[in-house]
């Protein structure tokens, strides 16, 4: 003899939904923006704006843009590294106050 829930399912059985296999599933890849502050490009020109312009050139162009994502700030901060630290301290010390984290919704 079976025993019937309230809901008429024989006691024991575990119904499962059924997983839809043939759905594609849509995931966008999150990679993080920064907003960077036009003081930033006037704060790295006065650090590093005496060196040769094939060694700042790059990274100027880098943060010529209202906005990056974190794989180029992170090459920015690489290439700030290959400076003398007296010259790039107040740039690194106030990195927080120059870009601001993108945060969508």
């Amino acid at each position: 003899m079976t025993e019937e829930t309230s809901n008429g399912a024989v006691a024991g059985t575990e119904t499962k939904p059924e997983v839809q296999t043939d759905q594609p599933i849509e995931t966008a890849q999150y990679v993080p923006q920064y907003k960077i502050k036009p003081e930033f490009k006037q704060a790295l020109l006065k650090a590093i704006g005496n060196h040769p312009f094939n060694q700042i050139a790059g990274i100027i162009n880098a943060i010529n843009v209202p906005q990056i994502d974190h794989q180029t700030l992170t090459q920015v901060i690489n290439v700030l590294g290959q400076f003398p630290y007296l010259e790039i301290e107040p740039v690194i010390n106030n990195i927080n106050g120059f870009i601001t984290q993108i945060i969508e919704d």
